[in-house]
């Protein structure tokens, strides 16, 4: 189907989007509910008293160590939430946009390394093992990162589109 076989027009149709914004929203609320009761389970029932407050801190970093990678997903959905929102007002070729998309995709880059690399080797580290840098990848973090290298290759095309919509703009 091609866009004349619709009845909607472009402005319309960019409406539409703003729902994906609620939508990463709503994402982005279970996600920090997650990570929250994550870390409650791990540091939750420990009581801080003057001898035990290390190891409260300590739970507390190690659970956020691990709950990294999602919060990193997390500025992602921020990222594309306000992407979507500012696509339904009808802001489209923006800078703004241009740096959502950028910011976006080498946050996913980023969840990928966190969740194979960074987090496993700091766990190691601070468990005792030390044995160096620990590689998990596995296809969820290769699929993250490829996700995050592909919007990165889209965000040069964005970039293009932002040049030829400014061409345009000053020959009108």
């Amino acid at each position: 189907m091609t866009r004349s076989d619709t009845n909607e027009t472009p402005a319309s149709a960019l409406r539409d989007t703003s729902w994906l914004s609620v939508a990463a929203i709503v994402v982005v609320v279970m996600m920090l509910g997650s990570v929250a009761a994550d870390i409650t389970g791990k540091v939750g029932a420990m009581v801080v008293t003057q001898e035990t407050w290390r190891d409260v801190l300590q739970a507390f970093l190690l659970a956020l160590l691990v709950n990294t990678p999602t919060l990193i997903i997390v500025g992602v959905l921020g990222d594309f939430a306000g992407l979507f929102g500012r696509t339904g007002e009808g802001e489209v070729f923006s800078p703004r946009n241009l740096r959502s998309l950028r910011s976006a995709g080498s946050g996913l880059i980023w969840a990928a390394a966190a969740s194979a690399i960074i987090v496993p080797t700091v766990l190691s580290w601070t468990t005792g093992d030390g044995r160096g840098f620990i590689w998990q990848v596995n296809d969820l973090a290769l699929g993250t990162a490829a996700m995050g290298a592909a919007i990165l290759g889209l965000s040069h095309v964005f970039a293009e589109g932002i040049r030829l919509k400014s061409d345009s703009d000053q020959i009108i």
